[in-house]
């Protein structure tokens, strides 16, 4: 009896002992994604010879994971131009920006950016016979490895049609 009476107040004093310890947190694993929010800059530039016609920048987070790229960050912004398809029949093309971006972490310390850009406008000295306007494409996709409050210059490409030259310059910076 003495020795069952020894028994319970020992565990009786472990579980005290043990319920006033703090429990320690679980370390992730390889199936716990590391998250790193990151603020991300792309900048179109559009020039006509020397002279600056345009300067369009577009900012946003995007969370960097280093085991996967995806989901990430989407940007779509502009206008549904109405385009004739026949007698008194219109479809309606989307015109504007649309940014995509995703990111990872790389093993030394730099992020790779998985970037889908597009930019489109109407040409505003331009249609076409059947008298709808003719639209302006730019689509470019790119993976920038870049690190923390570095910028790069990635793109530069010249408009067949007037010759203006566009360049996408690319910022980021690790949200503190």
């Amino acid at each position: 009896m003495k020795q069952n009476a020894l028994l319970v107040m020992l565990v009786l004093a472990f579980s005290a002992v043990a319920t006033g310890q703090e429990t320690a947190k679980p370390k992730p694993d390889e199936h716990t994604p590391a998250v790193i929010p990151l603020r991300v800059q792309v900048v179109f530039t559009e020039y006509d010879g020397e002279k600056k016609v345009a300067n369009l920048p577009y900012i946003f987070t995007v969370n960097a994971d280093e085991r996967r790229a995806k989901p990430g960050s989407q940007i779509r912004t502009g206008a549904r131009i109405p385009v004739s398809t026949g007698k008194d029949l219109f479809t309606y093309l989307d015109v504007g920006t649309n940014v995509d971006c995703s990111a990872t972490l790389q093993d030394d310390g730099r992020y790779k950016l998985q970037m889908a850009l597009e930019r489109s406008s109407v040409s505003p000295d331009a249609q076409s016979a059947g008298g709808n306007p003719i639209l302006r494409t730019f689509r470019v996709d790119l993976n920038p490895v870049l690190k923390d409050g570095q910028s790069v210059e990635s793109i530069v490409s010249t408009d067949p049609m007037n010759g203006h030259v566009y360049h996408v310059s690319v910022t980021l910076n690790v949200v503190k």
